[in-house]
């Protein structure tokens, strides 16, 4: 019997996209490189989550999804921490816990202050992989930063700095990936990078994948399709939901052939309008009631 992940999807399948899209993905980056004077950013691997019925808001807060290796790495990569005021008291606080993977520590009033412009911003954005926050901060952020982090998909990560193991939570922070919901409907979660093994991304796909349709309002009810892709790649399908009617299907309610005979279909399709004559007789009119020019 074939292996599946969350009893739903083929790990065959997904073994064969993820390679095949690496592969892609990696030959692309050459080619682009060849030409390019400053090497670009590492691409990342997204896994898109098509669902049917949309969520009725986005939330700040993300859904933690664990995975199996970490897609930032804090030896090779810069992690800064936004904090409450006063900074100091933090910093202080991370050096009792025997936190040295923190780069950086920046607090709201610095934020509103040495990071105020648009150029700070942009500087502070660039210069680290990652940004956690504290939760109770959160709130501010959108304002504080402005939409370029977003846009970067680098909004910072809530991190609860009052629990003991402060250590342990922010860890767990760095080797997790998250959903952001928004109010569409296609969600798209980074689970690997393209300086990742093949098998280590299948591995994070395959620890991730439950807890993001966990995640989804609904669960698999509400799941249409789940595709993989790089940053700069088409998308890969790996997974649908049947295309009928019925539970765990695309369509909800009646539909054509299902459960009428051939006999309402008929009456059905008799009902809908021939686009062509509509479009024809949209273009020319009939002229009623018009008078013939004059010779």
């Amino acid at each position: 019997m074939a292996e599946l992940i969350d009893g739903r999807v083929s790990v065959k399948q997904c073994g064969h996209a993820v390679t095949a899209l690496m592969e892609y993905a990696v030959k692309q980056q050459e080619k682009r490189e060849e030409n390019e004077l400053l090497p670009g950013k590492e691409e990342n691997i997204w896994l898109q989550i098509a669902v049917k019925e949309i969520h009725g808001e986005a939330k700040l807060k993300p859904h933690k999804i664990p995975i199996k290796y970490p897609l930032i790495d804090p030896r090779t990569s810069a992690i800064c921490l936004i904090t409450k005021d006063p900074q100091r008291e933090y910093k202080d606080l991370l050096e009792e816990a025997g936190v040295r993977f923190i780069n950086r520590v920046v607090g709201i009033e610095k934020l509103k202050g040495k990071f105020k412009s648009f150029e700070a911003r942009r500087a502070l954005l660039s210069e680290n992989a990652l940004f956690l926050a504290d939760e109770r901060v959160i709130p501010l952020l959108p304002r504080l930063l402005g939409k370029i982090f977003f846009t970067a998909k680098k909004q910072p990560i809530p991190v609860c700095l009052k629990r003991k193991d402060l250590k342990g939570e922010l860890e767990r922070a760095i080797f997790s990936t998250y959903m952001h919901q928004n109010r569409g409907t296609c969600t798209s979660v980074k689970f690997g990078t393209l300086s990742q093994s093949p098998a280590q991304v299948l591995a994070n796909l395959e620890t991730a994948l439950p807890a993001i349709i966990a995640a989804v309002r609904g669960g698999w009810d509400n799941v249409q399709s789940l595709n993989i892709k790089s940053t700069k790649s088409l998308s890969l399908p790996i997974w649908s939901c049947k295309l009928g009617a019925g539970e765990g299907a695309r369509w909800h309610g009646l539909s054509l052939g299902d459960g009428a005979s051939e006999e309402d279909d008929e009456k059905v399709m008799t009902k809908v309008p021939n686009n062509a004559k509509v479009a024809k007789a949209n273009k020319h009119p009939p002229d009623r009631g018009k008078k013939p020019s004059a010779a």
